[in-house]
């Protein structure tokens, strides 16, 4: 069955000013989601990623420079992953209409997986 990675873009200070008690709110929506798709068989993987900007290699006629970042002042940083099997691109649609990021976010970008 195809893949389609959700990438869950958010603003760097999104969860900074968050009480404990609404963290875990957030969390148990996640946990949820993954949960349900799991049981239907549609969920395939995901990963939260720290919230450092991480780093960025570029190659020139110099070999490889490793910068910090992907830029000095972000407005948005990749905040996680999440890969999900369904039929096609509507199907993937739906389901990604149904993940929590989209109450907590407001986006999601939605990628096929190349399956090689």
């Amino acid at each position: 069955m195809p893949k389609f990675a959700l990438l869950l873009p958010h603003a760097p200070d999104r969860y900074t000013a968050l009480s404990e008690a609404e963290n875990m709110d957030v969390i148990k929506d996640y946990v949820a989601w993954v949960e349900d798709l799991e049981t239907k068989g549609a969920y395939a993987g995901g990963y939260k990623l720290t919230d450092e900007a991480g780093k960025t290699l570029v190659t020139s006629h110099d070999g490889v420079s490793v910068h910090d970042g992907p830029f000095a002042e972000l407005a948005e940083i990749l905040g996680g992953i999440m890969v999900i099997e369904a039929e096609d691109w509507d199907a993937a649609v739906a389901i990604a209409r149904t993940n929590p990021h989209l109450k907590h976010n407001k986006r999601i970008e939605l990628r096929a997986v190349h399956d090689v």
